[in-house]
């Protein structure tokens, strides 16, 4: 451990943010989280609830002993992306929330606007 990362009391053991969204399979996704070897991963509550990836998906996150970081990608409003983030917070049994609201469906360029209220 070269360099780990302090925010806060919490010590990441590598400044590697890796994202969980895109990768052609379960499988993909645990050996580009092994091979990387992250300080955490994020994770879209409403992208991977909807995927269908279900039970083998999350399974695959809690084995690899890699802190979550829950987010609320493809929330398009305030009031949307409150409630994931409240759900997420209960089910991943965090305050780290990495807040996302898109302001753009085809580039998918956030709202800086939706993000400060």
């Amino acid at each position: 451990m070269a360099h780990p990362l302090n925010i806060g009391e919490t010590i990441l053991q590598s400044r590697l943010f890796l994202g969980t969204a895109g990768y052609p399979s379960p499988e993909i996704l645990r050996q580009a989280i092994e091979a990387s070897k992250p300080g955490l991963i994020t994770v879209s509550l409403r992208r991977e609830s909807a995927a269908g990836k279900g039970q083998k998906f999350w399974d695959i996150i809690k084995g690899l002993g890699v802190p979550a970081l829950p987010n609320t990608a493809g929330c398009h409003g305030v009031q949307e992306a409150i409630t994931t983030a409240e759900m997420a917070r209960e089910i991943f049994e965090t305050n780290w929330i990495k807040l996302e609201v898109i302001g753009d469906d085809y580039t998918l360029q956030p709202d800086p606007y939706g993000l400060i209220e």
